[in-house]
């Protein structure tokens, strides 16, 4: 099966607001011009007349960032604070074939601690509201967060597999230009050892597996869609791999447990 081409085009959130702990600074204005000027790169380069654009980063795309894509499929990741009703049912009706939301957790004092306005009560009901719109929904889940655990991290898969069409999976970075490293920094913040990661990722693929709901993404895989300069934390270029190795291996001991008895 061939591979789909993707146009990434990075947003940012804290735009107009005080930045969350995760957030780098937002990059420069994505314009119309900027826009059609990638994709029509892309579409050379690749060799491909129909990228996929991904609107990623936490805004909400404009109108005019939309219209910039002249018909192309688009999809928006977006920071759930920043995703109103109406916002949702523009891009349904603009065509957007998924919105995901960068959900990260839906645990209270890990979103107090990463300063998200937003709580668990909110991300239901956003839940609850996107799951019943015509549009394909995925979610972003982050273990490692501040004040978060094992037992926190697959709380957050459960309730997520009612609700999610697809899921990616990213493990907490600290990132240079992100509020979380001056906690990294000072000792407050501690990132999971690469070994935790994959333990708590295992287990989140586990129930996702068991729920039928693909996983998309396990990881931050080096790529135009970064979002900056990682300098602590669980990163490996071939995350997944890692991951679906310590399941494997997982099922092969309960293989041989059970012809052992």
């Amino acid at each position: 099966m061939l591979r789909k081409t993707v146009v990434p085009i990075q947003l940012g959130c804290c735009n107009t607001q005080e930045r969350c702990l995760l957030c780098s600074p937002a990059p420069s204005l994505r314009t119309p011009e900027f826009i059609r000027a990638l994709i029509e790169s892309y579409q050379k380069s690749k060799g491909v007349s129909r990228p996929v654009v991904s609107f990623f980063g936490g805004a909400v795309p404009t109108p005019a960032q939309v219209a910039a894509c002249d018909g192309l499929p688009f999809t928006v990741r977006v920071r759930p604070d920043l995703l109103a009703k109406k916002d949702a049912q523009r891009l349904i009706s603009d065509g957007a074939t998924s919105i995901e939301l960068d959900m990260f957790t839906l645990h209270d004092p890990s979103l107090k601690a990463i300063r998200r306005k937003y709580r668990r009560k909110y991300l239901l009901k956003l839940l609850e509201g996107l799951h019943q719109m015509n549009v394909k929904l995925g979610v972003v889940l982050s273990p490692g967060l501040p004040d978060s655990s094992y037992d926190t991290c697959l709380d957050d898969a459960r309730v997520v597999a009612g609700f999610a069409d697809t899921v990616r999976i990213h493990p907490v970075l600290v990132y240079a230009e992100a509020g979380l490293r001056e906690r990294h920094m000072n000792g407050s913040y501690v990132p999971l050892e690469i070994g935790e990661a994959v333990t708590v990722c295992a287990g989140i693929m586990d129930l996702m597996e068991d729920a039928a709901i693909p996983v998309i993404r396990v990881g931050v895989q080096p790529g135009p869609d970064e979002t900056g300069r990682v300098v602590a934390g669980p990163f490996h270029p071939s995350f997944r791999q890692l991951v679906g190795g310590r399941r494997a291996l997982r099922t092969l001991d309960d293989l041989l447990s059970a012809h052992e008895q």
